[in-house]
């Protein structure tokens, strides 16, 4: 597989506007355990950039698979909630991504833009050997659109999913040397969902005049399969923190005899402002908590 190249200039000049620019300050003061005293419940956000490949069949719009460049921006939110705030989270996730696309023979291009939204809450548990886990789940919407440029009739099939879907991560942290690490693996699995697929050939004219049977569809793993697993590394320099991954992403739908498969393989970079907690700081003020992100 082709990887497009990366300019770590330009993706290092944007990861330094974006410290500047967001804000940097927790809710809360460090702490360095999994003791949280009345409202010390800090607030851990991570912002990320990302490139990769994506595989496009829509059968709605052409029986071929389309493939090329992948271009997203995620945000990540946690925190511990009040009731329980040493083993309950609660997490938001969003993001918004744009990919240009090319059949087989490089004579017909499709351009696709799609944003989701998730927010949900997990149980976490503290294991041998350092190791963290946590279970739970949330709720999330998803849609956009994908374009094929060259065709006369209905060049576009949206996408629109509402889904419950079940989470799970692991994490562990990590010293070489004087560096800090967090590895960890997050991933969320859709188990139960509603999504939009029109009727084979059918028009969106069609669908204006009135023809709104079989749009919506009860999914799940069998006819709405998907999977997002996000696998990073995170160096903490104390006042903020890098974050380095891999996100697979994979959503398909099968409805009204229609094929929708989107596979996604992307490098990542991003940061975490007020650092994760790891590194020992001299009463630094303003600083996340390693405990509030997983």
């Amino acid at each position: 597989m082709n990887m497009p190249r990366i300019s770590f200039k330009k993706i290092s000049f944007i990861l330094i506007l974006l410290s500047i620019l967001l804000p940097l300050n927790s809710q809360a003061e460090n702490t360095d355990s999994l003791s949280y005293k009345g409202s010390q419940r800090p607030v851990t956000g991570i912002y990320s950039l990302e490139i990769g490949r994506t595989d496009v069949l829509a059968t709605y719009l052409s029986p071929l698979h389309y493939t090329g460049t992948h271009y997203g921006a995620t945000g990540e939110w946690s925190k511990a909630l009040p009731f329980n705030p040493e083993s309950a989270i609660m997490h938001f996730d969003g993001g918004l991504s744009f990919c240009s696309l090319l059949n087989p023979a490089h004579t017909a291009r499709m351009v696709g833009m799609t944003g989701d939204f998730k927010w949900g809450m997990s149980w976490r548990k503290n294991l041998p050997s350092s190791f963290t886990a946590t279970l739970g789940g949330n709720i999330g919407f998803n849609g956009g659109a994908y374009y094929l440029m060259r065709n006369s009739n209905n060049p576009v099939q949206a996408m629109a999913q509402a889904a419950i879907s079940l989470r799970a991560s692991v994490a562990r942290p990590l010293k070489l040397g004087k560096i800090y690490l967090l590895f960890r693996d997050v991933v969320t699995l859709p188990s139960l969902s509603m999504f939009f697929a029109p009727q084979y050939g059918e028009t969106y004219f069609e669908i204006y005049l009135g023809n709104h049977k079989g749009l919506a569809h009860a999914g799940w793993w069998g006819n709405n399969f998907g999977i997002d697993n996000r696998l990073s590394v995170s160096i903490d320099f104390g006042r903020t923190a890098m974050t380095l991954g891999y996100h697979f992403y994979a959503n398909t739908q099968w409805a009204n005899n229609l094929n929708t498969k989107i596979f996604t393989h992307s490098f990542s970079i991003g940061i975490i402002p007020g650092g994760l907690g790891l590194k020992p700081k001299a009463k630094i003020k303003n600083s996340a908590s390693v405990y509030s992100l997983f």
